[in-house]
């Protein structure tokens, strides 16, 4: 069988297993969902996380060129940020969930937990740490404007410096600056063969599984509008605007391929993670998180495997 399919199987799996577990979990008195997940998040992200973006990160070849992958994924989320404020105008989704639909459609998933993959599953290795470069924004950009909003809208509270920035759940950041100065140094990462694709599926489950704690089948039909129009956001609009940038740009291939493939991917877990933190509608959150992820796995991914392949 072709290594993408295989590879593909085990990504579904890794996806739509934990969260149907992670779904069966939260029914159940005897945990406490809450703290779960906050704490599997947490781990997953100073361990396993960290450690793959330092390892791919440090052995790639940097060039002046790379800018442009960060810079493509600020643009990307301000795309979606506009698009989702003028659709919850448009579709009068008002109060709480129209915060929480606006941070969906502009958070998108670009990590290794599906964007990161999908550029692993066609560019390799070198595609894994292209990706890791490209979500380079992500945290400043989580940090300074998603949360700050968040904050706002459903707290009311201040931004803190050393909360939401000296923290341990900012671990991947702190590995891209890592790698960045062993590169600046000239420290050669060691020639050992690392289990990239089974560390890949253990955070995935990890990811997927805490989600899933949150989601309600019976949600689905309640935040129907809301799929629909974030669907349209993330597989229409925000591909199209940047398939039609890239033509115009003198990139080389590997890195229009990364944007081009970042700009289809679905709404981010932390979306979900800042509806929890940020007290807004988490069950929303969840639900349009899960329904625009089956979207891409059953439609766009394959169609995707099928162009790219």
């Amino acid at each position: 069988m072709n290594t993408i399919i295989i590879k593909f199987i085990i990504f579904q799996l890794c996806i739509w297993v934990p969260i149907i577990a992670g779904a069966y979990l939260s029914g159940k008195k005897y945990v406490n969902v809450h703290v779960l997940s906050q704490r599997l998040i947490t781990i997953n992200l100073v361990s396993l996380e960290s450690f793959i973006v330092l390892w791919t990160i440090w052995g790639l070849e940097l060039t002046r060129d790379l800018i442009m992958l960060p810079l493509a994924g600020v643009v990307e989320v301000g795309i979606g940020l506009v698009a989702g404020i003028l659709a919850s105008v448009l579709a009068h989704i008002k109060g709480i969930q129209k915060h929480t639909f606006i941070i969906s459609s502009s958070l998108a998933n670009h990590g290794f937990t599906m964007g990161g993959f999908l550029c692993y599953l066609f560019l390799g290795e070198k595609g894994l740490a292209l990706s890791f470069i490209f979500i380079m924004y992500f945290m400043p950009y989580v940090i300074m404007v998603i949360f700050s909003y968040a904050r706002y809208a459903g707290t009311g509270t201040p931004f803190s410096f050393t909360r939401y920035i000296l923290t341990p759940q900012n671990m991947p950041l702190y590995a891209v600056c890592a790698a960045l100065l062993l590169h600046y140094f000239g420290i050669k990462r060691p020639l050992i063969t690392i289990p990239l694709d089974t560390m890949l599926a253990m955070s995935l489950t990890i990811y997927y599984f805490s989600m899933g704690i949150y989601f309600k089948f019976r949600n689905i039909k309640s935040f129907m509008n809301a799929h629909i129009l974030l669907a349209v956001i993330k597989f229409i609009m925000v591909p199209l605007c940047m398939f039609l940038l890239l033509m115009l740009s003198q990139l080389p291939g590997d890195i229009k391929t990364v944007i081009q493939l970042q700009s289809f991917m679905p709404a981010a877990i932390y979306s979900v993670i800042t509806a929890i933190l940020f007290n807004l509608d988490k069950e929303m959150a969840t639900s349009m998180f899960v329904v625009n992820t089956v979207i891409f796995s059953a439609v766009i991914m394959p169609l995707l495997i099928a162009i790219f392949q």
